[in-house]
């Protein structure tokens, strides 16, 4: 009887269930064609539909390993109606080797009504596992068409970074698929928009572009049969403006050097003016391509559609788009030929991750976080001090005490009370050692230009808390994004066991805003936050007299600026002493042959040694944050600024208020705060 009851009770929630499951469709994609960057944000595209009688709300979270020890779960409010598919475009982070990424659907309540975990490394490459692109490879990615050769790109060249060679990823994503924010396209090393119909673009798409440019992307714009309105926000961008179209003439050694043959000379159709003076940026000749710095990024184009010019539509091809690629890669150059033929190429290790400059600077400023007395090892000499003082009471104190009053048969009880007495004692000798205040240590690097007001900046923070909690932060900004970090010592191993720490964030409205940080006991939590920001509060100029520079700073904070140095071209440098708050302070700026600005990352062979060193063994070097993940983009456009003339003005506030606070919570704050304002001296 019991059994049939049984029955009566599962048999009707079967059907239940499975007709839930049925109500949600639920499509994922990930990456660019699967191409990712570990640790970097990544795009992800998910359609739902439902069949639901009524319409739903409720949220959409995804989470996914993101590093080595925490786990960054994603929400963003969704409102679903029947038979209508829902398009979100969101941006997450991916460790290396991931195994998986948990996709729900809740309710208003909280309750799950949909969940599916997907696959992300059983088939690396496949249409269903990422691939992880290397440091030392190039991703560009397409929208528009992929004609003339652009697709036999990766067949017929390598990228070269220093002594490394890898390989090139060229992968396609429709108009209406392309990231609705800046941080979606941080994983490339290049945009490339050919002949776009602008129709199809929306302005979150477009903004999005423009920021992730005015932060240290790069940009390619291939014009053909849709041309770009004259007042479209990419159109301020360009190193030349919209015109008219002109005939222009293409001679047989041009074409040639392109890799098109079997033609004599072509005229195209060219959409760029020609009258405008160049300002920091480059013409070619014949003037159909130009390029030059915008913001932190690069923007290139090419004003006409190359594939009237003819040609056969294979690697023949490779040479002109190595002509009009490499001008716009900072630190690489694009070469022709395989990266499968050479040795250095990044499989050569195909089970770690090589993390480059960006692995070094941000240990360096981890280094520095972590480096907290409640953090470092206690001393053996405590555990040794406890392990004998127990024993000598289990033993000869406890044997000849109870023999004098002769109560031997309470050693039972004896030995239980000293243990439970050690054991609260060693709780509190350790909370006493490792406890203490809540800490929020920051490391901040700011970046701007004289004359534009925008800026951007990477903050690194680490939380120390005396007891586990789940932590929530206050007065954030608006167009935050916050994710975590963790120390890697350089690179990355496929096999290695996951840490279990959890980030909660929610996007929404350009933002992904940290809402819960659990933190175990004695722990800190590392994280890090990218925004753009309003401009520095701090000025420059520079102007050139009898082979000096004459620099006027000026200080609008209402802090005193703790010193700085200058830097140019040909690591020339010059370092100056504080500033007072509010004052302006003329320095006659000698300048002189410097270190490199990496020099501070130290000797790439004896970077582990620095990595893995005890917390605190060498001093924090301040130039290091600007090789850390989220500054190293703005930094490679800072030195091509260099390269052309400029300077860059570098200040630091000891001490500084943190831009964020814990909620409901007191605390000890310690804020580095670095700013770089790049100058362009005048004669």
């Amino acid at each position: 009887m019991r059994r049939v009851l049984l029955w009566l009770l599962i048999l009707p929630a079967v059907p239940a269930a499975a007709v839930g499951a049925e109500r949600f469709n639920v499509d994922f994609g990930v990456g660019w064609q699967g191409c990712y960057r570990p640790l970097e944000w990544t795009p992800v595209e998910i359609g739902i539909s439902s069949r639901l009688s009524k319409p739903f709300g409720g949220a959409l979270t995804i989470s996914a390993q993101q590093d080595e020890l925490s786990t960054l779960t994603i929400s963003h409010p969704i409102v679903l109606t029947r038979d209508l598919r829902l398009y979100l475009p969101l941006v997450t982070k991916f460790a290396f080797s991931g195994e998986d990424c948990v996709v729900r659907i809740t309710d208003e309540r909280g309750r799950v009504r949909w969940r599916r975990s997907y696959s992300l490394w059983d088939s690396p490459g496949g249409p269903q596992g990422l691939n992880a692109v290397g440091t030392n490879e190039l991703l560009i990615g397409v929208s528009g068409q992929m004609l003339f050769g652009l697709a036999f790109l990766p067949k017929h060249s390598k990228c070269r970074s220093g002594e490394q060679t890898g390989k090139v990823h060229v992968k396609l994503k429709l108009e209406r698929l392309l990231p609705w924010d800046w941080t979606g396209y941080v994983s490339l090393d290049l945009l490339v928009l050919y002949n776009v119909d602008w129709s199809l673009l929306r302005s979150e798409q477009v903004e999005a572009i423009v920021e992730w440019i005015s932060n240290g992307g790069r940009l390619l714009l291939v014009l053909g049969s849709h041309p770009l309105p004259a007042k479209h926000p990419l159109a301020a961008l360009l190193p030349l403006p919209l015109g008219q179209p002109t005939q222009v003439e293409i001679d047989r050694n041009t074409l040639t050097r392109w890799g098109v043959r079997k033609t004599r000379k072509r005229t195209v159709t060219c959409w760029l003016r020609h009258d405008s003076p160049g300002d920091r940026r480059s013409i070619t000749a014949p003037p159909i391509f130009a390029h030059g710095p915008v913001g932190f990024g690069h923007v290139g184009v090419f004003g006409a559609d190359p594939s009237v010019l003819g040609g056969e539509q294979k690697g023949n091809l490779a040479p002109f788009w190595i002509a009009h690629v490499k001008p716009l890669l900072c630190g690489r150059t694009l070469k022709a030929g395989s990266a499968e033929d050479s040795e250095e190429s990044d499989d050569y290790y195909p089970y770690t991750y090589q993390l480059g400059d960006a692995g070094a600077g941000s240990d360096a400023v981890l280094n520095h976080l972590l480096n907290v007395k409640q953090l470092r090892p206690i001393s053996i000499w405590w555990v040794v001090l406890l392990l004998v003082t127990l024993a000598v009471l289990l033993g000869p104190v406890d044997y000849l005490v109870l023999k004098r009053f002769g109560r031997l048969p309470l050693t039972w009880v004896t030995s239980a009370c000293y243990v439970a007495l050690f054991s609260v004692g060693a709780y509190y000798g350790v909370r006493a050692l490792r406890g203490g205040r809540l800490q929020v240590r920051v490391v901040s690097v700011s970046d701007g230009i004289a004359g534009q007001e925008t800026a951007w900046s990477t903050r690194y923070s680490g939380i120390f808390a005396p007891a586990g909690h789940d932590y929530k932060l206050a007065g954030l900004g608006p167009r935050d994004w916050w994710s975590g970090i963790a120390p890697h010592g350089g690179y990355l191993e496929e096999e290695h066991t996951w840490g279990r720490r959890q980030i909660y964030c929610l996007q929404h409205d350009g933002a992904n805003s940290v809402t819960s940080v659990p933190i175990s006991i004695w722990s800190m939590q590392c994280l890090v936050c990218e925004a753009p920001v309003p401009a520095l509060p701090i000025g420059a100029t520079i102007k050139r007299q009898q082979g000096e520079l004459m620099l006027a700073l000026t200080n609008r904070s209402s802090q005193q600026i703790s010193g700085g140095s200058v830097r140019m071209g040909g690591n020339k440098l010059m370092r100056f002493g504080s500033v007072s708050a509010g004052a302006t302070r003329e320095i006659r700026v000698r300048l002189r042959k410097g270190e490199p600005w990496d020099a501070c990352l130290g000797d790439p062979d004896e970077r582990e040694y620095y990595l893995y060193g005890s917390y605190g063994s060498r001093p924090f070097h301040t130039d290091a944050p600007y090789f850390a993940q989220g500054s190293l983009r703005r930094t490679r456009g800072i030195e091509e600024h260099l390269e052309r003339g400029a300077a860059v003005v570098c200040v630091r506030y000891d001490d500084a208020p943190v831009p964020f606070t814990m909620a409901d919570r007191s605390c000890d704050y310690s804020h580095i705060k670095l700013l770089r304002l790049v100058v362009f001296p005048e004669d």
